[in-house]
């Protein structure tokens, strides 16, 4: 890969710009959304959708506009007994988003510490019916998008821009997975990075997209199922939610 200027606006964009803006507007739509404006929680999964898709997009058809190859993005799923033993710790992963899951959901009494452990990103998991499915296509989304820019784009850039080796690309692009989740403060922030961490060295092992895309879904998959059972509404048309103390 060569580095052009167009790259270096990209990362410029995902690295600083992107994390203030959200940073800002987040906070502000939290903040609302707490005061009781619940509709507002739809409009900001809308806006996750349509600013991820279109910015990955765009940088896919950037990528092979350029004529890059798509291993180098990690698109290409590899073999070998370092990439099963990937796939291995990937399913352990899984199991073990599985079995959390399993542990709140249809355990009423587990419901109370469940919100207090979401606290104040009550905010952006979904309470309804309707917002739990609109929000697995937010998880399906930033599974897919998320992995493609930080766990591709910005590592194969780190790797040719800095002459990094691939373990301390993705240790860097970690770190801007969690910065980009720096609206979360900074307990959010290191857990994203935690858990951007983990994808990364699923990347590392397989060598492809494809393990950590799998993780990354189910986790905000199973997040958003927990959460839609601890909040959602009892009444039947359950339009309202519940917001944690």
């Amino acid at each position: 890969m060569t580095v052009l200027l167009i790259d270096h606006i990209v990362v410029a964009l995902l690295v600083l710009v992107l994390p203030v803006i959200d940073f800002f507007f987040i906070r502000e739509r939290a903040a609302k959304i707490r005061a009781g404006q619940t509709e507002l929680r739809m409009k900001l999964y809308r806006n996750i959708l349509w600013e991820e898709w279109v910015g990955t997009i765009a940088i896919v058809a950037l990528w092979f506009g350029l004529g890059r190859g798509a291993a180098e993005l990690g698109l290409s799923p590899r073999f070998g007994a370092i990439a099963w033993a990937g796939y291995a710790l990937c399913a352990v992963v899984c199991g073990l988003l599985i079995l959390q899951a399993r542990s709140v959901i249809g355990k009423p009494d587990t419901y109370a510490d469940f919100r207090k452990q979401v606290g104040w990103l009550s905010f952006l998991t979904p309470h309804t019916d309707r917002e739990m499915k609109t929000f697995n296509a937010v998880s399906l989304t930033a599974g897919i998008c998320e992995e493609v820019v930080y766990r591709g784009f910005l590592t194969a850039y780190l790797m040719a821009w800095l002459g990094a080796p691939l373990w301390g690309a993705l240790v860097l692009s970690s770190l801007a997975f969690g910065l980009a989740h720096m609206y979360q403060g900074p307990v959010g922030t290191l857990r994203t990075g935690f858990v951007g961490a983990v994808m990364a060295l699923l990347y590392g092992l397989t060598g492809s997209l494809w393990a950590p895309m799998v993780a990354h879904v189910l986790m905000d998959l199973t997040a958003g199922w927990m959460s839609h059972a601890a909040f959602s509404d009892s009444t039947p048309d359950n339009t309202s939610s519940k917001i944690a103390a």
